[in-house]
């Protein structure tokens, strides 16, 4: 193989000889193509983007920045205390509701119901029983009794029923139907977002509630009870909750339905009674402040997503409630309550001035030196710690209860004698009331306490 010895490579010279003018336009030419070829490329690159972007829009942007229409879904079946707390927090941000309440809650705190009707609130007849599955003669037998009772009391049309779980079937809409019931409830079958679905041949509509997405808490209605009992603290429901009221796009549109409503609801004995669950309500109305639009329930029901045959209508029966799937994080006794579950029920903050003058129930009524007269629900702190003063102190008590038929009258006669009360709160707000002597005590604390030994020892 040979070799080639670097000092025998010579160059020869060139024998292109351009002139100044030549020179000239061949670097005009190269410039030419070379800026041409910038700009195609960066042209390209702009239009390819461009569509990128284009089909992001189409599948994951919204169809509009309406807001989520919502209203809030109240059950009770204990007592008023966390009902009435939470109806209170509601009328202070004008939040419409629904009152998830039975025949027999109705009879028994009739006139606490009606004071709360008062407050952009609504019945939904919660009827006995689960309806999946239930014979027609039964459905109407249910359905009818508990509609009539709970209007003798509220003198109002009951306008949706509801069952355990939110349960109805298509007998219950036939139901609904002939007894001129214009809406019922269904368990949720689009996770978060609730739907209004309308058969084909009726005029009555089917709520189907808002559900929980996470897969940890899956099938539950997006309620604080099922967070509760399936070890979920406050903050999993409020991560839920500002999920749900996310603009929908423009594909859950078309898969879901076109309106986007959601329906949150809460178990008042834990919404309005337990702490951390009050607050957690509180945090999520206060900061999507203009991010809801909170209606009535004729407005929620206006316009069905989707107009179905029967035969086609989602119907979800699953309902996760089994002992093996209840286990608090933390048990309701251990869970701090919030510090008023003595509220006043007519959430009024002053006390109505009464037509006629009743007698009260004893003579020694507010002059005597030895007699408090007290209105109350025999539960809560408050009460329950007032209750527990008088025993230990031997005192004579008359006491009211808001169970009894002449309490609102026999309060109301009372409080027209003052203009404000001492203690707590000065305007009536908290039970328990205690008249003695010439004065009025709204609540119970060291202070208040202190001052009925000062007034007993006059």
């Amino acid at each position: 193989m040979s070799t080639i010895n670097p000092q025998h490579i010579t160059t020869q010279p060139s024998n292109l000889n351009l002139s100044p003018v030549s020179n000239r336009k061949t670097f005009f030419l190269l410039s030419f193509i070379f800026l041409f070829l910038v700009a195609f490329s960066f042209g390209a690159y702009t239009l390819l983007k461009s569509n990128s972007v284009s089909q992001d829009n189409i599948t994951n942007s919204p169809i509009s920045q309406d807001k989520a229409q919502a209203t809030m879904i109240l059950i009770e079946y204990k007592d008023t205390v966390g009902l009435v707390n939470f109806v209170n927090e509601l009328k202070q941000r004008q939040i419409p509701g629904l009152l998830h309440v039975s025949a027999d809650f109705v009879e028994a705190n009739c006139d606490t119901i009606n004071q709360l009707l008062k407050h952009n609130m609504e019945i939904m007849a919660s009827i006995d029983g689960v309806l999946w599955g239930m014979p027609y003669d039964q459905q109407k037998d249910l359905i009818a009794d508990a509609v009539t009772r709970i209007e003798s009391c509220t003198n109002q049309p009951v306008k949706i029923i509801s069952s355990k779980y939110m349960a109805s079937d298509i007998t219950t809409l036939q139901v609904a139907q002939e007894l001129n019931i214009p809406y019922i409830t269904a368990r949720g079958t689009t996770d978060a977002k609730a739907t209004v679905y309308q058969i084909e041949g009726y005029t009555t509509k089917i709520l189907s509630v808002s559900n929980i997405p996470d897969v940890r808490f899956k099938y539950g209605s997006l309620c604080d009870y099922s967070f509760f009992e399936r070890s979920g603290q406050p903050q999993d429901m409020l991560d839920q909750l500002t999920w749900a009221i996310q603009p929908l796009t423009d594909k859950e549109k078309a898969i879901l339905g076109p309106h986007h409503r959601v329906t949150p609801v809460t178990h008042t004995n834990i919404g309005g009674y337990l702490k951390p669950w009050m607050e957690m309500w509180i945090n999520f109305w206060d900061t999507t402040t203009g991010q809801i639009d909170w209606v009535d329930l004729d407005t929620l029901m206006a316009d069905p997503d989707w107009i179905l045959p029967d035969w086609q209508l989602p119907i979800n029966k699953n309902a996760p409630y089994t002992p093996e799937k209840i286990r608090p994080l933390v048990s309701y006794d251990e869970t701090e309550k919030i510090p008023n579950p003595c509220r006043v029920e007519d959430l009024s903050g002053t006390a109505p001035v009464p037509t006629s003058t009743p007698t009260p129930t004893t003579s020694s009524a507010v002059n005597s030196d030895q007699t408090l007269v007290v209105f109350h629900n025999n539960q809560g702190p408050m009460c329950l710690e007032f209750l527990e003063f008088a025993k230990s102190n031997n005192l004579l008590v008359e006491q009211h209860l808001t169970t009894d038929p002449d309490f609102s009258t026999q309060l109301h006669t009372y409080q027209s004698r003052f203009t404000q009360s001492r203690g707590v709160d000065q305007n009536f707000g908290y039970y328990p009331i205690i008249f003695i002597n010439d004065q009025a005590y709204s609540g119970f604390n060291q202070d208040v306490k202190q001052a009925l030994l000062d007034q007993l020892a006059r």
